[in-house]
């Protein structure tokens, strides 16, 4: 490709997205432009799944159903069935160590090939391969053009697919907290409510398990009320003590532990490390600023929680100190409402 094709080509991606062109439309046009302006056979163009580390292919030109849709372009070890950590140049098939490509190749026609790996924030998201009807060698400058027009494409991408995660995480949130808040204000069940919090809250950050203990003022323990995700051995190692296991809760501060095995407090260490366990975000359940218990969320190995992981957890906190502060003052109602009527001699009966 001649400089003056190169910025052709990149003047006309250029413009493509600034038009607001979806990036499949830009992959599309980059494939076309690629094949045609460098004499190529084909061009195809592999993304990562938005989900776990499948490829799904983002573009193609020039290539036949019958090699893109191939079982044998998928299979392990095929060049086309991963992501490569570095550009790969296969100048001829002939004679090549990549046996496990040659028949797929040669039936397509194709004797020479160049896979080059879009990265965007030191992650490897997709790539680009170029195929040639003869043997050939490909340039440094060729391969640097495919990575130059790839790369705007493959971040915009990438921050689309963020936008919409982060959309879909507040939409889960915001349906959670109306879930639970809904079930507050229809059901004096308090089991239920909390059974519904530790189940939403460990399915909606994504963690191993969620937990809510109640303090005991006599005993001066955490006792378990609800909890979702861990081992009954693990809910038995023993009693709770609040000034021993995350003694800041008590004093109504929200407490992270980012790494159970060299925090100091913890009560059972060996028993959290044990079930799995690896970080913990502990919230106090507060009632006019009293503590009245805790919910605490465990996960596996994962990045720090972030502030809206831990507003959202700290909110269906407070939903739960309110709901458990209501369903006492209901029993209490109830009982006194029950002594009012044996005090007055009501017998239940309507004579």
């Amino acid at each position: 490709m001649s400089d003056v094709n190169y910025l052709s080509t990149f003047v006309e991606v250029s413009r493509a997205l600034s038009d607001g062109a979806d990036c499949y439309s830009v992959l599309n046009l980059i494939a076309r432009r690629v094949t045609e302006s460098f004499g190529l056979k084909g061009c195809l163009i592999k993304m990562k799944a938005q989900e776990g580390k499948r490829l799904e292919m983002a573009s193609s030109y020039g290539l036949s159903e019958h090699f893109l849709f191939s079982d044998q372009q998928n299979a392990p070890g095929c060049l086309l069935s991963k992501l490569p950590e570095n550009v790969i140049c296969v100048p001829s098939f002939e004679g090549s160590d990549y046996t496990a490509e040659q028949e797929l190749m040669m039936l397509e026609d194709i004797h020479a090939l160049a896979v080059i790996p879009i990265e965007v924030g030191q992650e490897v998201l997709g790539m680009v391969a170029l195929f040639a009807g003869t043997p050939r060698e490909f340039t440094k400058h060729e391969l640097n053009i495919v990575d130059a027009l790839g790369a705007p494409v493959f971040l915009l991408e990438a921050w689309k697919r963020r936008l919409e995660s982060s959309i879909e995480r507040e939409r889960q949130y915001l349906r959670t907290f109306q879930e639970v808040a809904s079930t507050i204000n229809t059901s004096l069940n308090i089991k239920e409510v909390l059974e519904l919090v530790v189940t939403k809250i460990t399915e909606a950050l994504g963690a191993k398990a969620c937990v809510v203990r109640l303090l005991d003022p006599k005993k001066q323990t955490l006792e378990l009320e609800k909890a979702h995700g861990l081992s009954e051995a693990f809910l038995n190692k023993g009693p709770v003590d609040p000034r021993r296991n995350i003694p800041e809760n008590l004093e109504g501060k929200t407490v992270i532990i980012e790494d159970v095995f060299t925090d100091p407090r913890l009560q059972y260490p060996r028993e959290v490390a044990a079930e799995g366990i690896r970080k913990i975000l502990s919230i106090p359940l507060m009632v006019r600023g009293k503590v009245i218990g805790v919910l605490r969320v465990f996960t596996v190995e994962r990045p720090p929680f972030t502030k809206r992981e831990i507003n959202f957890a700290t909110a269906l906190a407070q939903q739960c100190a309110f709901a458990i502060e209501n369903a006492k003052l209901y029993e209490r109602l109830r009982m006194g409402y029950e002594k009012l009527l044996v005090d007055f001699g009501y017998s239940g009966s309507s004579r």
